[in-house]
């Protein structure tokens, strides 16, 4: 799908910043080798992580922590955690660091959850085996492992864009990891997907800069204006990490298997974790039948469609998104 692609961009784009009044960051490869000491280990089944020396934000941002490191699955995965509450997992989509999320979100999250984020493989922080195929299966293995590995017990995870879709994969693979399962703007997989327009198709493979800021608007609906500028000066805000052009096709690989292959898809009807499947009514990147389909797929599966919003509807409404969030983790009624 490339959707988090889109975010990448914006520390690309001039325009952008010149609207903001502010410079872009220079994005720098992320110290893959700098480690402090041990971290705390957060229960008694941990892996010991270790801090990346220099990644501790301040001012406003301070609340993020450090970066840490933990070996998982053949890799080294890149993770930050803050907050105090329920753990929350967060995966990000394709293209995308975990910086990509934004702090308006992160901090409102860390209100009310113990957040982990953290960097797919290849991406900022997170290591690669560039000799392997790499597929969204490949990734939910990553982030089952990393679960384990920081010790957490079966947390709330949310998947976005892609990261829906390594959610999905995750509940099917390794239900035994997750408490409960939200996902946006995901596909199922396989041919039953419904794409994006060959208009919108069109501006994913493009380098143009005007075709870079539509697709920007394509994640907030006109009335959600205010918002998308908050999170452009936000995410400018966020510290810099990479996604490299490596890593980048690989990721699109990864997507077109999984638009190829249907064990997922196929796998969705044996899944009786929690799962809630949103997505604003606007969406063009991943058309709303997606969110039908998974929903018609996870017996026990409840559907929330936004209206006036499109694909980053939780950043265009953060207070509606935490409220969902939060209502569904604890399993009471929905807002």
């Amino acid at each position: 799908m490339g959707i988090a692609r889109r975010a990448a961009l914006l520390v690309a784009v001039p325009v952008m910043v010149a609207a903001c009044g502010s410079s872009a960051p220079t994005a720098s490869p992320a110290p893959q080798g700098s480690a402090a000491a041990p971290a705390t280990v957060p229960s008694p089944t941990a892996v010991p992580s270790l801090e990346v020396a220099g990644t501790r934000p301040d001012g406003d941002l301070a609340f993020l922590g450090p970066v840490r490191q933990v070996p998982v699955n053949g890799i080294t995965v890149g993770y930050r955690q803050f907050g105090a509450g329920p753990p929350l997992v967060l995966i990000v989509g394709q293209d995308s660091a975990m910086s990509y999320w934004g702090p308006d979100l992160l901090r409102r999250l860390a209100e009310h959850h113990q957040v982990t984020m953290f960097d797919n493989r290849g991406v900022g922080y997170s290591t690669d085996e560039p000799d392997r195929p790499l597929t969204i299966e490949m990734m939910s293995d990553d982030t089952a492992a990393l679960i384990e590995a920081i010790g957490l017990e079966k947390p709330a995870v949310f998947g976005w864009s892609t990261g829906g879709e390594i959610g999905l994969a995750l509940a099917v693979r390794h239900p035994d990891r997750v408490g409960s399962l939200v996902v946006s703007g995901a596909t199922a997989g396989g041919p039953t997907a419904v794409p994006a327009s060959p208009e919108l198709n069109a501006l994913l493979s493009s380098s143009d800069l005007t075709d870079q800021i539509k697709l920007l608007d394509a994640l907030f609906t006109p009335s959600g204006a205010a918002a998308r500028q908050r999170y452009i000066e936000g995410l400018l805000a966020m510290p810099a990490e990479t996604v490299s052009p490596e890593i980048t096709k690989r990721q699109a690989e990864a997507e077109a298997r999984f638009a190829t292959s249907t064990a997922v898809y196929d796998g969705l009807s044996s899944v009786d974790t929690p799962v809630l499947v949103t997505d604003g009514v606007d969406d063009q990147l991943v058309p709303i039948a997606n969110a039908h389909l998974i929903a018609e797929r996870i017996s026990a599966a409840k559907l929330v469609i936004v209206p006036d919003a499109s694909h980053g509807w939780m950043l265009q409404d953060l207070d509606r998104f935490v409220a969902t969030m939060g209502a569904f983790t604890i399993g009471q009624p929905l807002p």
